[in-house]
């Protein structure tokens, strides 16, 4: 029988999971792995890691596919997307990645601020140091020597394509996301180009996403038993394709996904920017669309950081994980007025502000640990909400909200996102709809079948567990919460603390 391989290479873990030609999963394989937290602005992580994942990722896969009789006959790529690798003609990195979270150009955004709506109009995005264009300008003008050396200056899918192709190629949902593309020429911006010091000779081609790009090398078949000439399909990036498989295509209908960080997608027919550019604007995993896009930069990683740093016994051993989540439940709605700015890795949007930190405000000795824990998921909760909102005012309604990610399996995180949203939350029984969207790219790519939406019917995990509904005392009390927040965080930013403070932090 023949199956897809769909490699989702996440921040901190790469999956191989097999599909058959129904949609159905038949094995996942997957390696786990965490960036290099060097500073508060220096996240790296050795390229070496994704390429040794991948290895035995694939060679597993290949073992398991036999043992069900199944034959890998496609590998299908999502990923994520801003991460930055100088590599030389033979795909060698030259130095460790540049991880999306890294903030180290925050300083070239703040000179090219004046150049913020020529940016936005052009390419969808705002200056921020998330993006992979400011990361290159970082390089060139910190490492001279690593640019002048590079062949191509690549992201990570890229670099898993060239691993199993031997093609420096990336796809239009990943040039997207490097305020490099223009978003209506979908080609390389020699504006943009010239703006951000960049060398177009250093970018891969461009290609359209969901078609096949390539096939595998002999040499690849030599590493991991995966049979050469086997297609590869670049599905689009981890968020674009987690978006078609919780089936947003259509406008009304939007994705929250909450991971380490979280985003917010809504599809849309045509190119729409925001006078406020409250929302980005990038190519969606379904060719021909966009996706509308907020994102938060730390969602569960500041939940882990509290755990990890509070959830200790007087030896240093930790409590058991789910001690913090017990926790939360004791704690009512509002955590006792407590309320918490999750910017742990600065603000993402709506006003992308990478100086922003996180804060607990209203603490008083009455106080407790379950209070700080669900202000936690409150605070992301209501960061979401708020780029919602902006949404809303954009496209109009929204009827349903489809969540996923990590922190959907917290059933307290669902109620308090329904409430906070004051929309039904849906929840799908396959957890994995970034995945699941690879597959349904790769399906009609390689005429399995006739569209997405018959795809993603065929798909038997297509099917939805529960819903959230909000609790009209509960949103009402998180009405009167939002604006104080809001006003806490503008507040801050008025009076340029955010400023003052950088140079404490080390």
């Amino acid at each position: 029988m023949k199956s897809i391989l769909v490699i989702d290479i996440g921040t901190s873990s790469m999956r191989g999971i097999i599909y058959n030609e129904n949609g159905s999963s038949v094995k996942t394989v997957q390696r786990f792995y965490s960036p290099d937290y060097i500073s508060d602005s220096c996240v790296e992580q050795d390229a070496l890691v994704w390429k040794n994942s991948l290895l035995q990722i694939i060679s597993e896969c290949i073992r398991l596919a036999a043992d069900f009789k199944y034959e890998i006959t496609a590998v299908s790529l999502t990923s994520q997307r801003s991460s930055v690798i100088p590599v030389d003609r033979d795909g060698n990195p030259l130095s460790k990645a540049i991880m999306w979270q890294d903030k180290r150009a925050a300083g070239i955004c703040n000179e090219f601020s004046k150049n913020n709506d020529t940016v936005y109009i052009r390419t969808g995005t705002r200056l921020n140091p998330i993006f992979a264009g400011p990361k290159i300008t970082w390089l060139r003008r910190n490492k001279p020597d690593i640019y002048k050396a590079s062949h191509k200056i690549i992201v990570i899918p890229d670099y898993i394509i060239f691993l199993m192709t031997g093609l420096f190629v990336t796809d239009y949902t990943y040039g997207s996301r490097t305020s490099l593309m223009n978003i209506h020429t979908l080609q390389w911006d020699q504006e943009m180009l010239s703006l951000f010091e960049i060398d177009e000779a250093k970018l891969c081609r461009l290609i359209p996403q969901g078609q096949i790009l390539g096939v595998t090398t002999e040499a690849f078949e030599a590493q991991t038993g995966l049979r050469s000439g086997t297609p590869v399909i670049s599905a689009g990036g981890d968020q674009q394709c987690g978006a078609l498989g919780a089936g947003i295509m259509e406008e009304g209908s939007l994705q929250v996904t909450t991971g380490t960080g979280s985003y917010i997608a809504a599809s849309s027919d045509k190119v729409v920017l925001d006078s406020r550019q409250g929302f980005i604007c990038n190519v969606s995993a379904v060719q021909n669309k966009y996706i509308l896009e907020s994102a938060i930069p730390a969602s569960s990683s500041v939940y882990n950081w509290f755990y990890g740093n509070f959830y200790q016994n007087a030896h240093g051993i930790a409590e058991m994980k789910d001690t913090i989540d017990i926790d939360v439940s004791k704690s009512p709605c509002g955590a006792n007025g407590v309320i918490m700015l999750p910017h742990f890795q600065g603000r993402g949007s709506p006003d992308w502000n990478p100086l922003a930190k996180g804060m607990f405000f209203n603490i008083t000795l009455a106080t407790k640990r379950e209070d700080l824990a669900r202000s936690i998921l409150e605070g992301i909760a209501a960061e979401i909400a708020e780029n919602i909102e902006i949404m809303r005012n954009s496209i109009g309604k929204i009827d349903k909200i489809f969540a996923s990610g990590g922190m959907t399996k917290f059933k307290v995180f669902n109620q308090i996102q329904a409430d906070l949203y004051n929309c039904e939350v849906i929840l799908p029984d396959n957890k994995e709809s970034t995945a699941l969207g690879a597959w349904v790219s790769s399906a009609v790519s390689l005429g399995l079948q006739p569209s997405y939406r018959t795809a993603l019917d065929k798909a038997n995990e297509r099917s939805y567990t529960c819903s959230f509904s909000p609790v009209s005392e509960n949103a009402a009390l998180y009405r009167k919460m939002n604006p104080i927040r809001q006003k806490l965080y503008r507040a801050i930013l008025q009076e340029n603390i955010y400023t003052d403070v950088s140079g404490l932090n080390h």
